[in-house]
């Protein structure tokens, strides 16, 4: 897949918003993605960096009453940007392409364990993002809201987060089974940035 904005002929070649909220790559899909490589081809002057943020160490530092509250708890993963409150529709479509883009083409959700295992380390990480968890299963708007909220502002704790700043050719792997990641953007206007990236099939989560 090209993560770009170049354009030709006036259309942008790859997935222009690809990344603009923290996330794991396709978290809606019974199936998620369990790895991911992205690899860095033309580069702006400024800006474009990605952050990682260690999601082993998001559950290790949850307080205990929130982690008690999702025990047991799955939450509900859109691709559909017009079902979640939290992200905006990229300027680059009007409403009616969005609604093609992000409701009729949209995949069926994904519903996960919050709390995540991995199958290879059998370590336990927190599995919402910002970008695609849209709910809690069995569990009403208004008390999920304020609840994955807090989620979110716990992940975004400074020492959980390392910021990947890119050089030409650089090439990264990243797990997203106990990662999410997030393109912080702060480019000059005008300047390109183009990525190829490649993901690896995954399990279902447990």
């Amino acid at each position: 897949v090209m993560i770009s904005n170049k354009q030709e002929n006036g259309r942008y070649i790859g997935a222009v918003s690809a990344g603009d909220y923290w996330h794991s790559d396709l978290s809606c899909q019974a199936r998620p993605n369990k790895a991911s490589f992205l690899y860095a081809l033309e580069l702006p002057a400024e800006g474009g960096d990605t952050g990682f943020c260690n999601q082993y160490r998001a559950l290790e530092t949850l307080p205990d009453d929130l982690r008690q509250k999702i025990k047991g708890r799955s939450g509900i993963h859109t691709f559909n940007r017009m079902r979640n409150p939290r992200v905006k529709v990229p300027v680059m479509y009007d409403k009616e392409d969005a609604q093609m883009r992000y409701s009729d083409r949209a995949p069926d959700d994904g519903v996960h364990p919050i709390i995540r295992t991995h199958p290879e380390t059998g370590r336990k990480a927190l599995y919402v993002s910002h970008r695609f968890t849209v709910g809690i299963a069995d569990m009403d708007e208004a008390e999920a809201r304020p609840l994955l909220d807090a989620l979110f502002e716990h992940q975004l704790r400074p020492d959980l987060i390392y910021r990947h700043k890119w050089q030409p050719h650089d090439l990264t792997l990243w797990d997203n089974r106990c990662t999410t990641h997030h393109a912080y953007g702060g480019m000059p206007p005008g300047q390109i940035r183009h990525m190829h990236r490649t993901t690896l099939a995954g399990d279902v989560p447990f």
